[in-house]
């Protein structure tokens, strides 16, 4: 059939006749938004500028005049309590209010549990009666939601092929069921890094993550399967995993910076767990600026300078990180001095200043490390950990068994994540140093 385009001209008619047309189409046409301004590059978004305090805001709808009060808390004081994926529903509403409703949301049925549903100003979207809504309907298909939030951020009004004029948009599930989103994210992303055009930025949300959902199911679990986010370029998605109310905002504003400049990062993955746990009181934390998950990686505990170092902790995941800090003033009374260290987001850390890298993790501790995780010890929160590692460290696959299921607290004593199994593991790390570095020293000996 195309080879008939070869005969008589009429290949060079059609085309003549389709640019005929296209030229007949005004392209003047009146636009609700400005497309010669990205509203993600607003400096409200940028974490320094993020408000601490709950704002009680009068929100404008630009389409029926109509105006609104809203809450939002972007952060909350030490000891409300609060899980990480409250925090979700702040931050998307900060979005909104500050781009005029550009942040669009698809989630189906766990659009309310996954905490998106509060994040739209004005409801569900509707063409004709509610186009300032930004909550899409959506069916119960991860891998059609996923491909509408690909459509949606890959369109742009701004006639500048360098600029952005358009959506945001986010998905998402479970993070067991996240992994049925990967293919049109996978797709988006090449996409997004051949185009010639500045588009916009794909969210997932792998929600209810970790071993925690297991009450609901064993297919709940979300140990492996929130990992595939992994499996992008270097550089081209940053993965966010919270652990405190208090990292959402800051670690997602990050993130969402360096997206809005950074035509390279095409995906943001945010993995939060359903358990609300007590916010954490900064203050005891060597590092104890609210914003340090903007930093990626950021220290807990430090070492005491006036004690024999034993060695470095990283640590990942709700459950896992939360009964960590509460084995702190009993790991100190033992006498173990290990310096830990909460891990967010490696991509955050990457850009980080050198000089900021060496003071919290320099390359020699990734020989003297072990992980406490909620995740599998087939993916660590960074890159290019020491041999031992693995013989050290606590995660939810330490026998390498699927996890049976149960309620939230025999799952996590099963998975060892528990405060007395991590008190036990951290002290064995702790005490047997010199044999582990020992050991190292002697099979790089051997190699002669």
């Amino acid at each position: 059939v195309m080879s008939l385009l070869d005969r008589d001209g009429r290949g060079e008619w059609l085309a003549d006749r389709l640019a005929t047309i296209g030229d007949s189409v005004p392209d003047d046409l009146p636009l609700r938004i400005d497309n010669k301004t990205d509203p993600f590059l607003d400096e409200r978004l940028q974490v320094s500028n993020l408000p601490t305090e709950t704002q009680n805001l009068t929100a404008k709808n630009s389409v029926s005049g109509e105006e609104k009060e809203v809450s939002i808390a972007l952060y909350r004081k030490p000891g409300e309590v609060a899980g990480t994926r409250r925090a979700i529903s702040e931050v998307i509403k900060w979005m909104n209010y500050v781009t005029d409703n550009r942040f669009i949301t698809l989630a189906a049925d766990l659009s309310d549990s996954i905490n998106v549903e509060r994040g739209s100003l004005w409801g569900h979207y509707n063409p004709e009666n509610n186009p300032a809504g930004t909550r899409f309907k959506a069916p119960i298909q991860e891998a059609g939601n996923a491909s509408t939030a690909v459509g949606l951020v890959g369109q742009s009004a701004a006639l500048d092929p360098d600029k952005f004029a358009g959506l945001w948009a986010l998905s998402g599930t479970y993070g067991a069921f996240t992994p049925l989103m990967y293919l049109p994210a996978r797709v988006w992303s090449q996409q997004s890094q051949d185009s010639r055009f500045r588009m916009g930025v794909l969210h997932i949300l792998a929600g209810h993550s970790g071993p925690e959902t297991a009450a609901d199911a064993r297919t709940h679990f979300g140990i492996f399967a929130p990992q595939v986010w992994k499996l992008f370029p270097r550089g081209q998605s940053i993965t966010l995993s919270f652990w405190d109310y208090n990292d959402v905002a800051p670690g997602y504003f990050a993130a969402a910076a360096l997206a809005a400049r950074e035509a390279k990062v095409g995906v943001i993955i945010l993995e939060v767990a359903r358990p609300d746990f007590p916010v954490a009181d900064r203050s005891t934390f060597a590092d104890t600026d609210i914003n340090a998950a903007a930093k990626g990686l950021y220290v807990i505990r430090d070492f005491d300078p006036d004690k024999p170092k034993h060695g470095y902790v990283v640590t990942q995941g709700s459950s896992s990180t939360v009964n960590l800090v509460s084995v702190l003033p009993r790991l100190e009374e033992a006498g173990v001095n290990v310096k830990v260290i909460a891990a967010i987001s490696e991509e955050l850390f990457d850009r980080q200043p050198e000089s900021y890298r060496q003071s919290v993790l320099p390359p020699g501790a990734l020989y003297d490390l072990m992980v406490v995780s909620t995740g599998t010890r087939r993916m660590w929160p960074i890159r290019d950990v020491g041999p031992l590692t693995d013989a050290y460290s606590l995660t939810s696959d330490w026998d390498n068994q699927w996890l049976t299921g149960g309620l939230e607290p025999d799952v996590i004593a099963e998975a060892h994540l528990d405060s007395e199994s991590i008190f036990q593991g951290i002290q064995r790390f702790a005490y047997e140093r010199e044999q582990r570095l020992s050991q190292q020293r002697d099979q790089l000996a051997a190699l002669g």
